[in-house]
């Protein structure tokens, strides 16, 4: 409704003066604009010029084949009898030959048909004496040395005797028998002459055995909490460590005194052995 009031409006009857546009002037560039284009990369893609290579109108650009890596156009590669092979095309004409020049030394001429060599030079060295001196200052190496026969022992000094050192060796077995001989016998004469030495019961052997492996269980215990660990970064890690393999030593060598050995208790000392 409100457009059609608007076109029926009675003053729009009345001509309205007309607008004139005023054009503005047209650009004129300062440079010439038949030069050839300098800098410029339009037409360069597909072509064997390099971008930022001018376009020059002087100067054809050769496209490459739009068939890229498939070869020629169906049709394309039949030969053209138009086109052959004439003769002296497929040479390349040589430049002028560069002049020879030599660099460094000659080498010695060969001699010349009348240039006798020189004859009749005799030496005052003696080979025999100089081989024989030669022969006895040079030190003897493996090539002298005859390896591949086997060694003589008859005639050796000591060949058909005792070797020394087997004497040295029985003379030092000898001696360590004898004392043990008599550190045994000592432990016997003492034990026969103490009348307080007595014998431990066998109750309280087993009693002691008993206590004592649950120590080495209690130790064992503790010590597989600690013989894992790789890192032993403090000293007090590596001294318990220590300390409870020490006491398992002892504890299994005492369980092994009492299960194999009778144990003696003497009421002057208070001290226990076990034989």
């Amino acid at each position: 409704m409100q457009r059609q009031e608007e076109q029926q409006c009675i003053f729009n009857l009345i001509p309205q003066p007309e607008k004139t546009v005023r054009k503005e002037r047209m650009y004129r560039s300062r440079h010439n604009p038949k030069a050839a284009v300098i800098g410029s990369t339009f037409g360069v893609h597909g072509t064997t010029r390099l971008v930022g290579a001018g376009q020059s109108n002087t100067r054809q650009i050769t496209r490459k084949p739009k068939t890229g890596g498939m070869g020629k156009p169906l049709g394309m590669c039949k030969p053209d009898p138009s086109n052959f092979l004439r003769g002296g095309k497929s040479k390349t004409a040589l430049g002028e030959p560069k002049p020879f020049s030599r660099t460094g030394a000659r080498k010695a001429g060969i001699p010349k048909a009348n240039e006798r060599p020189v004859v009749g030079l005799q030496s005052t060295k003696n080979y025999v004496t100089a081989n024989a001196v030669e022969a006895i200052l040079a030190v003897p190496g493996s090539r002298a040395r005859v390896s591949n026969q086997a060694p003589r022992y008859r005639n050796k000094v000591d060949y058909g005797r005792v070797p020394a050192y087997l004497s040295d060796v029985k003379d030092e077995i000898n001696k360590e028998n004898e004392m043990i001989e008599q550190y045994f016998n000592d432990g016997q004469g003492k034990r026969g002459a103490d009348d307080d030495g007595e014998e431990m019961e066998q109750q309280e052997v087993e009693n002691l055995l008993r206590a004592l492996k649950i120590k080495w269980g209690e130790v064992n215990s503790k010590y597989q909490k600690k013989c894992h660990m790789v890192k032993l970064d403090t000293i007090g890690k590596v001294r318990r460590k220590e300390q409870y393999e020490a006491q398992l030593t002892q504890l299994e060598k005492d369980i092994e005194k009492l299960e194999r050995r009778k144990v003696y208790v003497h009421s002057s000392s208070g001290s226990r052995h076990g034989y």
